[in-house]
Protein backbone atom coordinates (compact mmCIF):
# COMPACT_ATOMS: atom_id res chain seq x y z
CA UNK A 1 0.00 0.00 0.00
CA UNK A 2 1.21 3.51 -0.78
CA UNK A 3 2.38 5.71 2.09
CA UNK A 4 0.60 8.92 1.13
CA UNK A 5 2.36 10.75 3.96
CA UNK A 6 5.68 10.77 2.07
CA UNK A 7 7.84 8.99 4.61
CA UNK A 8 6.73 10.71 7.83
CA UNK A 9 6.55 8.29 10.76
CA UNK A 10 3.04 8.60 12.17
CA UNK A 11 1.12 6.19 14.39
CA UNK A 12 -1.36 4.27 12.25
CA UNK A 13 -4.34 5.47 14.30
CA UNK A 14 -3.60 9.20 14.03
CA UNK A 15 -5.28 10.92 11.07
CA UNK A 16 -3.03 12.70 8.59
CA UNK A 17 -4.03 15.88 6.77
CA UNK A 18 -2.00 17.14 3.83
CA UNK A 19 -2.67 20.68 2.68
CA UNK A 20 -1.80 20.81 -1.01
CA UNK A 21 -1.03 24.34 -2.13
CA UNK A 22 0.51 26.17 -5.06
CA UNK A 23 -0.24 28.73 -7.70
CA UNK A 24 -2.85 28.27 -10.45
CA UNK A 25 -1.77 25.71 -13.02
CA UNK A 26 0.91 24.16 -10.80
CA UNK A 27 -0.65 20.68 -10.95
CA UNK A 28 -2.54 20.43 -7.65
CA UNK A 29 -5.65 18.85 -9.17
CA UNK A 30 -3.52 16.55 -11.33
CA UNK A 31 -1.74 15.35 -8.19
CA UNK A 32 -5.04 14.79 -6.37
CA UNK A 33 -6.39 12.81 -9.30
CA UNK A 34 -3.26 10.63 -9.33
CA UNK A 35 -3.68 9.97 -5.60
CA UNK A 36 -7.31 8.99 -6.20
CA UNK A 37 -6.40 6.64 -9.06
CA UNK A 38 -3.64 4.99 -7.02
CA UNK A 39 -5.96 4.57 -4.04
CA UNK A 40 -8.41 2.65 -6.24
CA UNK A 41 -5.57 0.44 -7.52
CA UNK A 42 -4.78 -0.26 -3.85
CA UNK A 43 -8.46 -1.21 -3.37
CA UNK A 44 -9.21 1.82 -1.23
CA UNK A 45 -12.31 3.93 -1.76
CA UNK A 46 -11.54 7.63 -1.89
CA UNK A 47 -14.28 10.17 -1.36
CA UNK A 48 -14.48 13.88 -1.99
CA UNK A 49 -14.13 16.12 -5.02
CA UNK A 50 -11.54 16.98 -7.64
CA UNK A 51 -12.01 20.25 -9.52
CA UNK A 52 -11.15 20.27 -13.21
CA UNK A 53 -10.69 23.45 -15.24
CA UNK A 54 -12.94 23.80 -18.31
CA UNK A 55 -11.58 25.60 -21.39
CA UNK A 56 -13.21 26.87 -24.56
CA UNK A 57 -11.91 26.15 -28.08
CA UNK A 58 -9.50 29.12 -27.78
CA UNK A 59 -7.93 27.70 -24.60
CA UNK A 60 -9.57 30.30 -22.34
CA UNK A 61 -10.71 29.05 -18.95
CA UNK A 62 -14.50 29.30 -18.85
CA UNK A 63 -15.32 27.28 -15.76
CA UNK A 64 -14.71 24.42 -13.39
CA UNK A 65 -16.21 20.94 -13.28
CA UNK A 66 -16.34 18.77 -10.17
CA UNK A 67 -15.56 15.06 -10.22
CA UNK A 68 -17.29 13.49 -7.23
CA UNK A 69 -14.96 10.64 -6.27
CA UNK A 70 -17.40 8.08 -4.89
CA UNK A 71 -19.34 7.76 -8.14
CA UNK A 72 -16.73 9.38 -10.45
CA UNK A 73 -19.55 11.50 -11.93
CA UNK A 74 -18.62 14.88 -13.38
CA UNK A 75 -20.76 17.96 -12.72
CA UNK A 76 -20.60 21.57 -13.93
CA UNK A 77 -19.51 23.42 -10.77
CA UNK A 78 -18.64 26.97 -11.82
CA UNK A 79 -18.98 29.04 -14.99
CA UNK A 80 -17.81 32.51 -15.96
CA UNK A 81 -20.87 33.18 -18.14
CA UNK A 82 -23.24 33.22 -15.16
CA UNK A 83 -25.32 30.28 -16.40
CA UNK A 84 -25.29 28.22 -13.19
CA UNK A 85 -27.93 28.69 -10.49
CA UNK A 86 -26.45 29.31 -7.07
CA UNK A 87 -23.79 31.31 -5.30
CA UNK A 88 -21.53 33.79 -7.03
CA UNK A 89 -17.95 34.69 -6.21
CA UNK A 90 -15.59 36.85 -8.23
CA UNK A 91 -16.37 36.20 -11.90
CA UNK A 92 -18.03 32.80 -11.35
CA UNK A 93 -21.54 31.50 -10.81
CA UNK A 94 -21.69 28.19 -8.95
CA UNK A 95 -24.12 25.29 -9.11
CA UNK A 96 -25.96 24.75 -5.85
CA UNK A 97 -27.08 21.34 -7.18
CA UNK A 98 -23.47 20.24 -7.76
CA UNK A 99 -22.43 21.37 -4.28
CA UNK A 100 -25.43 19.65 -2.68
CA UNK A 101 -24.69 16.36 -4.43
CA UNK A 102 -20.94 16.43 -3.76
CA UNK A 103 -21.37 17.40 -0.11
CA UNK A 104 -24.07 14.81 0.66
CA UNK A 105 -22.22 11.98 -1.10
CA UNK A 106 -18.92 12.85 0.58
CA UNK A 107 -20.44 13.11 4.07
CA UNK A 108 -22.26 9.79 3.54
CA UNK A 109 -18.98 8.16 2.46
CA UNK A 110 -17.15 9.59 5.49
CA UNK A 111 -19.88 8.30 7.80
CA UNK A 112 -19.56 4.88 6.14
CA UNK A 113 -15.88 4.71 7.05
CA UNK A 114 -14.02 6.06 4.01
CA UNK A 115 -10.33 6.22 4.87
CA UNK A 116 -9.25 8.78 2.24
CA UNK A 117 -10.75 12.22 1.63
CA UNK A 118 -9.64 14.47 -1.22
CA UNK A 119 -11.16 17.94 -1.37
CA UNK A 120 -10.12 20.20 -4.24
CA UNK A 121 -10.37 23.02 -3.37
CA UNK A 122 -11.09 25.06 -0.27
CA UNK A 123 -11.11 28.75 -1.13
CA UNK A 124 -12.75 32.05 -0.30
CA UNK A 125 -16.21 30.70 -1.22
CA UNK A 126 -15.93 28.39 1.78
CA UNK A 127 -13.87 30.46 4.23
CA UNK A 128 -15.22 33.95 3.47
CA UNK A 129 -18.70 33.42 2.04
CA UNK A 130 -19.38 30.32 4.21
CA UNK A 131 -20.71 28.37 1.21
CA UNK A 132 -19.50 25.71 -1.25
CA UNK A 133 -17.80 22.71 0.38
CA UNK A 134 -17.95 24.27 3.86
CA UNK A 135 -20.43 21.63 5.16
CA UNK A 136 -17.74 18.96 4.59
CA UNK A 137 -15.30 20.94 6.74
CA UNK A 138 -17.98 21.40 9.40
CA UNK A 139 -18.60 17.65 9.35
CA UNK A 140 -14.89 17.03 9.94
CA UNK A 141 -14.99 19.19 13.07
CA UNK A 142 -17.35 16.83 14.87
CA UNK A 143 -16.84 13.48 13.13
CA UNK A 144 -13.93 11.09 13.08
CA UNK A 145 -11.42 12.16 10.46
CA UNK A 146 -10.46 9.67 7.76
CA UNK A 147 -6.95 8.25 8.08
CA UNK A 148 -5.77 10.45 5.22
CA UNK A 149 -7.07 13.76 3.97
CA UNK A 150 -5.74 15.83 1.09
CA UNK A 151 -7.11 19.38 0.87
CA UNK A 152 -6.20 21.77 -1.93
CA UNK A 153 -5.88 25.21 -0.37
CA UNK A 154 -4.85 28.55 -1.83
CA UNK A 155 -1.54 29.81 -0.40
CA UNK A 156 -3.26 32.83 1.19
CA UNK A 157 -5.60 30.53 3.17
CA UNK A 158 -3.05 28.05 4.54
CA UNK A 159 -2.92 29.56 8.01
CA UNK A 160 -6.71 29.49 8.27
CA UNK A 161 -6.80 25.79 7.40
CA UNK A 162 -3.99 24.91 9.82
CA UNK A 163 -5.92 26.70 12.56
CA UNK A 164 -9.10 24.84 11.60
CA UNK A 165 -7.50 21.43 12.11
CA UNK A 166 -6.02 22.46 15.44
CA UNK A 167 -9.63 22.64 16.65
CA UNK A 168 -10.61 19.14 15.49
CA UNK A 169 -11.14 16.53 18.19
CA UNK A 170 -8.88 13.98 16.44
CA UNK A 171 -5.91 16.41 16.41
CA UNK A 172 -4.48 15.18 13.10
CA UNK A 173 -0.91 15.51 11.96
CA UNK A 174 -1.05 18.40 9.46
CA UNK A 175 1.59 18.89 6.79
CA UNK A 176 1.83 21.16 3.75
CA UNK A 177 2.97 20.28 0.24
CA UNK A 178 3.65 23.16 -2.14
CA UNK A 179 3.23 22.05 -5.75
CA UNK A 180 5.12 23.90 -8.48
CA UNK A 181 5.73 22.91 -12.10
CA UNK A 182 9.32 22.12 -11.07
CA UNK A 183 8.45 19.99 -8.03
CA UNK A 184 5.22 18.23 -9.01
CA UNK A 185 6.93 15.15 -10.52
CA UNK A 186 9.14 14.74 -7.47
CA UNK A 187 6.16 15.12 -5.12
CA UNK A 188 4.16 12.58 -7.12
CA UNK A 189 7.04 10.07 -6.98
CA UNK A 190 7.44 10.60 -3.23
CA UNK A 191 3.74 9.75 -2.85
CA UNK A 192 4.06 6.72 -5.12
CA UNK A 193 1.81 8.10 -7.87
CA UNK A 194 2.21 9.21 -11.47
CA UNK A 195 1.86 12.92 -12.26
CA UNK A 196 1.09 12.33 -15.95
Amino acid sequence: MVDYNAGHAVPAHRPRVTLVTGERGAGKSTLCNAISVRARVDQRTPCGVISIAVYDDRAHKVGIDAIELTSRHRFPLARRDGTLVGSTWSCYSFSDDAFTHCVSTTVESLDSGADLLILDEIGPLELSAQKGFLPILRHLECARLPLQTFLVVRPTLLDDMKHFFNGCADRPLVQTIEVTPETRSHIARSLGVSSD
